[in-house]
């Protein structure tokens, strides 16, 4: 499998349980992922990904669901969002839905999304929900 986890304490400010995990370019996962900490993609998901942070880079991809506190997506991403924070860079092409609390979108990038400002009650809520 090409995931590999950093629990060192170097990586402790990579998320807020400290761990760090990267999945590698060329690598194709389908079904659920859960990790704690921040997941870097370079890889391609198809499902849904949980975790602190979550950074899809530019060769990386995904297709489903991303659930963080924070969501940076350089690459491609077609699904449902829910983030406190998420920031499309200027590469970024993303279609779906994105529910957050503040969004950053870079010149540059391709947004075909329906986007939903939530509380932090609702982001919550609707996390611990799925």
């Amino acid at each position: 499998m090409a995931l590999v986890s950093d629990t060192s304490p170097s990586s402790a400010g990579a998320g807020s349980n400290g761990g760090r995990s990267h999945f590698a370019a060329g690598a194709k996962l389908s079904g659920d992922l859960t990790v704690p900490g921040l997941m870097e993609l370079s890889g391609h998901i198809d499902g849904k990904i949980t975790a602190d942070s979550i950074v899809i880079e530019a060769n990386g991809s995904a297709i489903g669901e991303l659930l963080a506190d924070s969501v940076a997506i350089k690459g491609r991403f077609d699904g449902s969002i829910l983030g406190q924070d998420v920031i499309l860079h200027s590469s970024a092409k993303v279609s779906g839905e994105i529910f957050y609390q503040t969004l950053t979108i870079e010149n540059g990038a391709e947004v075909n999304s329906s986007c939903f400002r939530q509380n932090s009650s609702e982001t919550e809520k609707a996390g611990s929900a799925s």
